[in-house]
């Protein structure tokens, strides 16, 4: 199974706290999903209407670029669960994620918020979307690009 990850998780500091040996990623595109902040955090506490953090909605028209981390283990996973609590994991239909060497990813799974945690309402958490901007950049800039193309951060935050 491969983990499609696509936030602050891009982040390579982040992945580090999570254990993840940058080894096991691979660079990806995934159609069919559109990458957009109207998450209510789980526990990143934020009482200001700038709390949003990322989310994934289906959009047949729409993809994003995120990072597939691979050869997870049963712990891995369940460690991520704890930090993705206000996520359900999804299967992606095998042939939509895409390396960006052009190879078709199968067996891949994402995190997309629960519909009850959803808010169209709130804003982007700014120390939140310099984290997943932060991570976008520290790889390489074709990656970059890309990243800032296919999110919508509802022309509230500038970047």
């Amino acid at each position: 199974m491969n983990l499609i990850v696509y936030g602050s998780l891009l982040n390579p500091k982040e992945l580090a706290k999570q254990n993840v040996d940058i080894n096991n990623i691979e660079f990806v595109k995934v159609q069919g999903f559109r990458r957009i902040f109207n998450q209510e955090p789980s526990w990143r506490k934020v009482n200001s209407i700038n709390r949003a953090v990322m989310n994934i909605q289906k959009d047949k028209n729409s993809w994003f670029n995120g990072i597939a981390i691979k050869g997870l283990t049963k712990e891995h996973i369940e460690d991520l669960d704890k930090r993705e609590r206000g996520y359900n994991k999804v299967v992606i239909k095998d042939g939509d994620v895409v390396t960006y060497d052009n190879k078709v990813l199968k067996n891949c799974i994402v995190y997309v918020g629960k519909e009850g945690k959803q808010n169209s309402k709130i804003l982007p958490n700014k120390e939140y979307f310099n984290i997943c901007l932060e991570g976008a950049k520290a790889h390489f800039e074709e990656f970059y690009q890309d990243y800032i193309k296919t999110t919508n951060k509802n022309d509230l935050i500038e970047t």
